[in-house]
């Protein structure tokens, strides 16, 4: 999902409401009275991903995909016509938009894409109205959130280089100068947030020198900078409102959401909200300021209902939920929240999670599912995780333990880094300690253990399944990385650099890779398997589910294997995300009945 603001005001959002994520347009309202959502796109084969709508508030610009392939295109929506026109028309080319993707009044519009060469992402300057398309930054980079300055002569933008390395810098247009922000040596995040509302300043998100993420002012000509927000703790959304001066930002407390605002050079304060957490995106922006500083909004999770999107007053006034049933209400639903623990490894940092109990606990001991978040540079979070899976594991007498073991981030970039070319090593170990927990608690039945998980929480399930064998009565794989060699033969051709870093090289580490992949030890494997594959998934392609449902039937293992031939990385169809979902949920709640 993502969110922002009409300049007039309106809500905008993707939801898929109408079957797959499209468009909407909602009035703010009021507390206990919201606004009434009006539908603005009805794409049934292309889910719309993120968006930014142009200054005077005429149109919007967007990009969607074919079948959630990511080869998204840009379209615009002019809102008075209803009328949408193509700005790119590439199918084998990726585009994103950003915050800085506004239209100037020359004409110029700011995106990057996979155009000139895919393993490269490109800024690219396209004049609109005469059709011309520069890239003014140098290549052979991977570049991100292109941002013109007030006036149109400098461009900020972000250098990707790994997950953990991430620079900033300045292109003066007139001289041709590309002039680097806080550059620094080694591994560090420099992100841009935006420019001040009079291009004197940059907005920085950086942890170099430091654990945690923090806010920083750079001033280009002093080459100055000094420190906004430094929490003991990450902070994870910025955003700053131009025209009003008005700054706000999310801290990960402990996995939950904490909101800070104020004017940039004053005070920030705490913001009220409900207690919750905004969970991770991979498309578009959770978290978004109105232009005239008024609202924050956000998608905001608390684990015991389907996340809303919370307005949330800056100046004065109670925040409120502004949709009601985004994913389905389930309102005043029997849940516990999730309780956070910590589960201790002797001589290593203890595993922090949360474990999710069902409010009416069934006689006699629980089975228990462990769920693996994906990333591995994300993290678990209190929210209505995957459609509300954990919710209705709960509804069936079945408890939850999600942990955010190495490499999860929200606990400083030294844990996140944990995992890095380490991918079933340290973080396996991580998962035996949550284990042995499950099987250590009173009210569970450690004859009942299932581990779940998707994309890498796939990866980690196969890893627990073929190398701890001795845990699991079934288990649940979804686009789930089988070979780290053959997966990193198809992954994006853009990630391909980047990826020595975080998992090793397919030629050089072939040996390490393989003694690291979940497929090399199959025979040790025990449980029955349900495994879901997208056939359009650019990121973890088909073959990787392939080899290890063959490879596995040809050893007589039960296998059942479900494959969706119009879903990607994802499930971008709401009556997909149903079906997988639900087939997950019975295949569960079966296996791990008594006497199953």
């Amino acid at each position: 999902m993502s969110l922002g603001f009409h300049p007039g005001g309106d809500l905008l959002y993707t939801s898929d409401l109408s079957g797959q994520f499209n468009l909407w347009r909602q009035p703010i309202g009021s507390p206990g009275a919201p606004g009434y959502p009006r539908l603005l796109t009805a794409y049934a084969d292309r889910p719309v991903r993120a968006f930014v709508t142009t200054d005077d508030g005429r149109s919007v610009f967007f990009t969607a995909d074919p079948d959630g392939n990511e080869n998204h295109q840009i379209y615009r929506l002019w809102f008075d016509r209803g009328l949408v026109e193509s700005v790119t028309n590439a199918p084998a080319v990726k585009h994103f938009l950003g915050a800085g993707s506004i239209l100037t009044p020359s004409g110029e519009m700011l995106y990057a894409n996979t155009a000139r060469d895919p393993e490269d992402v490109d800024v690219i300057v396209h004049h609109l109205k005469t059709g011309a398309i520069a890239r003014p930054f140098p290549p052979k980079n991977r570049w991100f959130s292109p941002q013109f300055d007030p006036r149109r002569q400098r461009i900020l933008a972000g250098q990707f280089l790994s997950n953990f390395e991430l620079r900033t810098f300045v292109l003066d247009r007139k001289r041709g100068s590309l002039v680097e922000i806080l550059p620094h040596s080694g591994t560090g995040w420099v992100v841009p947030v935006d420019w001040t509302h009079d291009g004197r300043g940059i907005i920085l998100l950086t942890d170099v020198e430091t654990e945690f993420r923090r806010i920083v002012l750079h001033l280009p000509s002093t080459g100055k900078s000094r420190i906004l927000a430094a929490p003991h703790a990450d902070i994870e959304n910025v955003r700053y409102a131009p025209r009003s001066g008005m700054l706000a930002y999310e801290v990960n407390e402990n996995g939950y959401s904490v909101i800070y605002a104020g004017r940039l050079g004053g005070e920030f304060r705490r913001v009220r909200t409900p207690r919750g957490a905004i969970p991770p995106g991979i498309f578009g922006s959770q978290f978004e300021i109105s232009r005239d500083g008024r609202f924050v909004a956000a998608l905001w999770g608390t684990g015991t209902a389907p996340p809303e999107i919370l307005l949330i007053p800056l100046r004065a006034g109670p925040s409120w939920f502004a949709t009601d049933g985004m994913v389905g209400s389930v309102p005043d639903a029997p849940l516990n929240p999730p309780k956070l623990v910590r589960i201790d490894r002797p001589g290593e940092r203890s595993v922090p999670a949360w474990y999710y109990l069902p409010k009416r606990r069934p006689t006699g001991r629980m089975p228990a599912v462990l769920s693996i978040h994906g990333g591995p540079n994300m993290q678990e979070r209190p929210s209505w995780a995957y459609s509300g899976l954990y919710a209705f594991l709960n509804s069936r007498g079945i408890a939850v333990l999600a942990p955010n073991i190495r490499g999860s981030t929200g606990y400083g970039k030294t844990y996140e880094k944990l995992i890095q070319r380490d991918w079933g090593g340290e973080e396996l170990e991580d998962l035996r300690a949550c284990a042995e927990w499950l099987r250590s608690r009173p009210e569970l039945d450690p004859d009942r253990l299932a581990v779940f998980g998707a994309s890498f929480g796939g990866f980690a399930s196969l890893s627990c399944l073929t190398r701890l064998p001795g845990y699991w009565k079934v288990g649940v794989d979804i686009f789930g990385p089988s070979n780290l060699v053959t997966f990193l033969g198809t992954i994006p051709p853009h990630w391909r650099k980047g990826m020595g870093v975080v998992l090793g090289d397919p030629e050089k580490d072939r040996d390490f890779l393989l003694s690291r992949s979940p497929i090399t030890y199959l025979a040790d494997m025990k449980a029955d398997l349900l495994v879901i594959q997208g056939a359009k998934d650019p990121r973890v392609g088909k073959a990787e589910s392939d080899q290890l449902v063959e490879r596995l039937r040809a050893r007589n293992r039960k296998v059942d294997y479900l494959v969706f031939e119009d879903e990607g990385h994802g499930f971008s169809r709401q009556a997909n995300q149903l079906k997988a979902y639900s087939t997950v949920a019975a295949y569960l709640v079966d296996n791990l009945a008594p006497g199953s």
